[in-house]
């Protein structure tokens, strides 16, 4: 059995003295800015634990009320559109979807909020020099100020018009990114036209070159050009732009953004993993405040409501969930069952329910803890916590199920991430094979 566990008291005794003495190393072990730590501390004295409850789960969700907005802009029928569906992880036949057609279908500009943060805002924008929308008053009519990122998309060459709006936001000291989009047809064209010699990699440094050179002719210094497939999130610079984004948005937006996204790279794995982590010690003090339910042959109790919408939160972050394992599977070309058993996938065997999370918990060993995890105290003075109930130990399972989420997470981006090499591989001998063949006749 665990030791008993026991919060600084409001009082002058021992346990009070000593825990306040510890309390700047507790604080800093536990990650917990001391903001937040005051913060919870007021919500206590005013509401006792339903107020530090309430106040946990307003921490938790802050990143949604991030204000996040993104300019999509670029010719008609460039793929705007289809950029701004996946992103969101939707296709064009989903409710709230941006229409994708052969004709034009930006006429103005059109607000596309995320399905899991609707703080976050992609916007598609009419192209420069539309009959609306002509240079002389763009930057009015668009709200030029309001965005954090601009993309400029074309689905060929760079126009006269992208590269003015390029200038433009270069000049007001905002980030902008050009994006080269439909490779897919490219290199299927190409597959057409030179069925003999071609090659994927050919046409992939064919283009980025290309777009290079336009570029830099027209005075852009080392332009930086992501090449993508709206409809193969895993292929070429789809995720590299996705982990751009990141890098380039303020701090105070950064963990709203990476929440937000759904196409995974490793290091977009690993931002996430850095930001969960960090909710780790907040929702566990939820819990030890409204402990209910003890984990089974360890006598500490937890409250297993928030730590199981928590749980679900990390496997839907990391695209475990029931409906993104099978889209994981669809896109490796396997069952479900044949991708459990090639990766031995240990989230899998978890149920994500009270009774399969508790018994995920007790499964730990967690009466052989060492005494460091157990003297993790929680960073909240005022309240005694009831016999056997340990903030430490909450923390010590929530991370011990991030890590396997996480590691899991990395396995199938490790698998998919081989299966794209083995393609390319593949490409290039079939073309050698077949220049062989042609020069041998």
């Amino acid at each position: 059995m665990l030791k008993n566990i026991t919060m600084a008291s409001s009082g002058q005794d021992k346990t009070t003295a000593d825990s306040t003495s510890g309390n700047d190393e507790q604080k800093k072990s536990s990650n917990i800015p001391d903001k937040v730590v005051q913060e919870l501390n007021e919500a206590y004295k005013k509401h006792g634990k339903s107020g530090i409850i309430e106040s946990v789960k307003e921490k938790l969700n802050e990143w949604k009320k991030v204000p996040l907005n993104i300019a999509i802009t670029g010719s008609s029928g460039v793929g705007k559109s289809s950029y701004i569906n996946a992103l969101r992880g939707m296709t064009a036949d989903d409710d709230g979807a941006a229409p994708v057609g052969v004709v034009e279908t930006t006429a103005s500009r059109t607000p596309y909020t995320h399905p899991e943060n609707e703080c976050f805002v992609l916007w598609d924008l009419p192209g420069v020099g539309s009959p609306n929308f002509p240079r002389d008053s763009y930057l009015e009519k668009i709200q030029f100020r309001r965005y954090d990122f601009f993309l400029v998309f074309s689905a060929s060459r760079f126009t006269m018009n992208d590269k003015w709006l390029a200038q433009q936001i270069k000049q007001a000291g905002k980030h902008f990114y050009f994006i080269r989009t439909k490779i897919d047809l490219d290199i299927s064209d190409n597959k057409k036209s030179h069925p003999i010699t071609h090659s994927m990699v050919q046409v992939l440094q064919t283009v980025r070159s290309d777009c290079m050179t336009h570029l830099q002719n027209e005075g852009f210094t080392n332009p930086e050009v992501f090449i993508i497939s709206n409809f193969d999130v895993n292929e070429f610079d789809f995720g590299q732009l996705s982990e751009r984004l990141i890098k380039d948005a303020p701090d105070i937006k950064r963990e709203a953004l990476t929440l937000s996204l759904t196409n995974l790279t490793e290091r977009i794995i690993r931002t996430k993993e850095k930001y969960l982590k960090k909710r780790i010690y907040i929702v566990s003090i939820a819990s030890a405040a409204a402990a209910a339910v003890p984990i089974p042959g360890v006598g500490c109790s937890v409250d297993i409501a928030i730590l199981l919408e928590e749980a679900v939160f990390y496997r839907q972050q990391l695209q475990l969930d029931e409906a993104s394992f099978q889209e994981n599977a669809a896109a490796l070309n396997i069952s479900v069952n044949e991708l459990q058993r090639k990766l031995n996938l240990q989230s899998q065997i978890i149920s994500f329910t009270s009774a399969g999370l508790l018994a995920f918990f007790a499964s730990l060993g967690i009466s052989n803890l060492s005494e460091n995890i157990l003297k993790l105290l929680l960073p909240i003075v005022g309240i005694v916590i009831a016999s056997g109930i340990s903030y430490g130990v909450q923390v010590h399972c929530l991370n011990k199920l991030l890590d396997i989420i996480v590691n899991d997470a990395l396995r199938i981006h490790g698998e998919m991430t081989k299966i794209s090499a083995k393609n390319a591989v593949d490409d290039i001998q079939t073309t050698q094979t077949e220049v062989k063949k042609v020069e041998s006749e």
